[in-house]
């Protein structure tokens, strides 16, 4: 009468991300009197280290489950515990990395909000700067018209100046030139009288 080997499901790790459920591999069990090729190589473990170290760290949680799966006795156990201590070996080493991707997140997150605050800086200093070079303009363009306009009433009190001077050396002229006339009009009657005084008393101009 042939032994009927019974299929034990055994979890045999693979290639998948954390979270995700592994598949069952039936391995068949191990015959007192026959014995398969590849569990005789392996020295009676039907899972060896290759598999372990090809494995992907996942929860303990699932291990813990897939684990309760396996039948008492069977001799994958011992690989399992190897690929056990593996895995938490890799979930320490992919611990280590997390943390150190998180200070490493932190930091660039520190460095952007850094960034980010002398970015507002600059941006404030430039709003500053922008606002004082339009006060600079407009008093510029103040000064300009007040100068435009200063400019503007000098010239207008110098045409009028002119005109007064022109007009006081107008009337100064005339009044010189009235003088004059005066003067020699005076000189001249003068002469005429004393002519007429000489030619009525001849005596008296003799005497």
């Amino acid at each position: 009468m042939e032994t009927e080997t019974q299929a034990a499901p055994v979890m045999v790790p693979d290639e998948v991300a954390p979270g995700e459920t592994h598949p069952a591999v039936n391995v068949e069990a191990s015959n007192p009197e026959q014995e398969s090729p590849s569990v005789a190589s392996s020295g009676g473990n039907l899972v060896n280290d290759a598999a372990c170290t090809s494995a992907s760290p996942f929860s303990y949680a699932e291990l813990e489950d897939k684990l309760k799966q396996i039948p008492l006795g069977l001799t994958t156990i011992i690989p399992l515990a190897r690929c056990s201590r593996w895995w938490k070996r890799q979930l320490i080493h992919r611990s280590g990395e997390n943390e150190a991707l998180r200070a490493d997140l932190a930091e660039a997150k520190s460095r952007e909000e850094s960034m980010e605050a002398r970015l507002h800086e600059a941006e404030d200093e430039m709003a500053r700067l922008r606002g004082e070079v339009r006060q600079l303009r407009t008093e510029a363009s103040i000064e300009k018209k007040q100068k435009e306009d200063l400019q503007l009433r000098l010239i207008a009190q110098k045409e009028e100046l002119e005109r007064e001077f022109a007009a006081e050396r107008e009337e100064l002229e005339a009044d010189y030139q009235k003088q004059v006339d005066d003067t020699f009009i005076f000189g001249y009657r003068r002469c005429m009288e004393e002519e007429w005084h000489k030619a009525r008393c001849p005596f008296n101009s003799s005497g």
